[in-house]
C-alpha cells in the first residue's frame, strides 16, 4: 500500500503526461482520415461502468475520430472476460477500452500486439497492468480511478461527528476493493473510529451481508467495488429501513440510493480514458503516455434518502452538492 500511495504522489509530482509527438499518424487515426475499430470490453453493466463507457464513446466522437465500436460486456463473469477479449483481438480491433480490473487484466493477459487503454482500475500497479504510472510497459496505459478516502470521511464527519465505526462491503476477489479497504483502515483509524468489513463473492451474498453488519456500525463506506456497486439499491435499502447513513467513493451508488459521495465521476474518467486513446490512435506510442489518476470528482447527494433519514439539505456541507431524486 506504501509501495501504491508514493507512486501515486511521484505522479502528481511529475505532473504532466509526454508530449513527444509521433512522426506520422498510426493507420486509422483522425489525421489518416480512414475509419478505425475500437473493441470495448466492460466487466459488467452497472451505473458508473456504463458511464465510463459513454464517456468514452463520446470523446472519440468528439475528437473527430471515425470508429466502428465493437462494445461487449462479460456481465460480471471473470472467465467471459478472456473470450471477449479473443475475440476483440480475432476481429482486428486497432484499440481495445477495457472498463474495470478484471476486463484490463484479460485483455493484458490475452493481446500483447494492440494497444490496451484501462479505466476504473484502482491500482493498476497491483493488478500487474503496469510496472510504473511514469512509464507504462508494453502496450497497456489508462486511468487510475484512485482517490483518498480522507477529504471523503472528513466531509462526511461535519454531518456525523458521532460516527464510531464505519461498515465495508466488498467483494474478496477484487484488487481495487482490497487497496482501498487497507487505505480506509488507516484513514479511519487516525480518526479514532472503527472499520467493520464483511466479504463477498456473489451478488446473492450481499443482501445477508448488510443486514450481518447492519447493528454494527454508524455508517457505511461504498468502495468503487463493481460487485457491490451493482446490487447498490438492495444496499440502500436496507441501510435506510436501518436509520444508517452512507458514503460512496463514487457517484453511481449515489444515483442508486446510497447518500452521498465525493468521488469518481465515470463519465468524465471514460472521457479522460478517450483522450489518452485518440493520442494512440492518432500514432502516439503506448509506453510513452503515462497512466493518469482521475481528473473529475463530484460531489452528489441523493434527496429521498437524506429526507428518509432525517439529513438538512440547507446545511453547509451540501450548498455545492448536485442533489439528485
Amino acid at each position: 500500500m506504501k509501495k501504491l500511495l508514493s507512486l501515486l504522489v511521484l505522479l502528481l509530482l511529475v505532473g504532466c503526461q509526454s508530449s513527444k509527438p509521433a512522426e506520422q499518424a498510426a493507420e486509422g487515426g483522425k489525421d489518416s482520415g480512414k475509419k478505425v475499430k475500437v473493441g470495448i470490453v466492460q466487466f459488467m453493466d452497472h451505473v458508473s461502468l456504463d458511464a465510463a463507457r459513454e464517456g468514452f464513446i463520446e470523446q472519440l466522437k468528439e475528437s473527430g475520430i471515425d470508429a466502428e465500436v465493437i462494445e461487449q460486456s462479460a456481465n460480471g463473469d471473470m472467465s467471459l472476460t478472456n473470450t471477449i477479449a479473443q475475440s476483440l483481438k480475432a476481429d482486428g480491433v486497432d484499440l481495445i477500452y477495457a472498463i474495470a480490473t478484471p476486463a484490463a487484466q484479460a485483455a493484458k493477459n490475452t493481446v500483447t500486439d494492440i494497444p490496451i487503454v484501462f479505466s476504473a482500475v484502482t491500482d493498476p500497479i497491483g493488478a500487474e497492468l503496469v510496472k510504473t504510472f511514469e512509464k507504462p510497459d508494453s502496450n497497456v496505459t489508462g486511468v487510475s480511478d484512485y482517490v483518498s478516502s480522507e477529504a471523503q470521511i472528513d466531509s462526511f464527519l461535519k454531518i456525523y461527528p458521532n460516527i464510531k465505526t464505519f461498515g465495508v462491503i466488498y467483494n474478496t476477489s477484487e484488487q481495487n476493493s482490497l487497496v482501498q479497504i487497507e487505505e480506509l483502515k488507516g484513514n479511519l483509524s487516525k480518526r479514532g473510529i472503527e472499520l467493520e468489513t464483511v466479504g463477498v463473492s456473489a451478488v446473492t451474498d450481499i443482501p445477508q451481508a448488510v443486514a450481518s453488519i447492519a447493528p454494527k456500525i454508524d455508517a457505511l463506506f461504498a468502495l468503487t467495488d463493481n460487485l457491490v456497486a451493482n446490487a447498490a439499491p438492495i444496499v440502500s435499502d436496507t441501510l435506510i429501513k436501518s436509520k444508517l447513513p452512507s458514503l460512496s467513493a463514487e457517484e453511481g451508488q449515489v444515483k442508486n440510493g446510497l447518500l452521498m459521495s465525493e468521488g469518481v465521476n465515470y463519465k468524465e474518467q471514460g472521457k479522460q480514458a478517450g483522450r489518452m486513446a485518440v493520442k494512440i490512435l492518432n500514432g502516439e506510442q503506448v509506453d510513452d503516455i503515462p497512466v493518469e489518476l482521475n481528473e473529475v470528482n463530484t460531489k452528489l447527494v441523493n434527496v429521498k434518502t437524506a429526507e428518509a433519514l432525517g439529513v438538512d439539505l440547507n446545511a453547509d456541507s451540501f450548498k455545492d452538492a448536485e442533489k439528485i431524486q
